[in-house]
């Protein structure tokens, strides 16, 4: 990717490549969910549209080829980007993000 772009197709590729690799699969995808919910406030998708941005270019920060370190500034903006969005990422949007993943639902002492 030459300039930042975010879109499904890159979105949902880097899914596939990462997602059983990387311990913030399940925000992201939560996330994604909560960007394409009506009810989020546009600021919301804001900051959610440029984490997830972030995380599908390869060439960011810390280029994704390289091993373990390249995934790591990914997850420290998704997890930034979280802590802003939290109250728009409902359970629901949760849901789907583990389904995505193959997840079960977490039991009561899990949550």
């Amino acid at each position: 990717m030459s300039e930042l772009d975010f879109n499904e197709t890159s979105f949902w590729s880097t899914v596939r490549k990462f997602g059983a690799k990387v311990p913030f699969a399940e925000d992201a995808i939560a996330m994604y969910y909560a960007l394409r919910d009506s009810s989020t406030s546009l600021r919301d998708k804001a900051f959610i549209v440029g984490a997830l941005a972030y995380w599908i270019d390869p060439f960011d920060l810390v280029p994704d080829f390289i091993v373990a370190a390249g995934q790591l500034d990914d997850w420290t903006v998704i997890v930034a980007a979280l802590a802003r969005v939290r109250r728009s990422v409902t359970s629901a949007h949760r849901a789907k993000a583990r389904a995505v993943l193959g997840l079960p639902e977490p039991t009561k002492e899990q949550s």
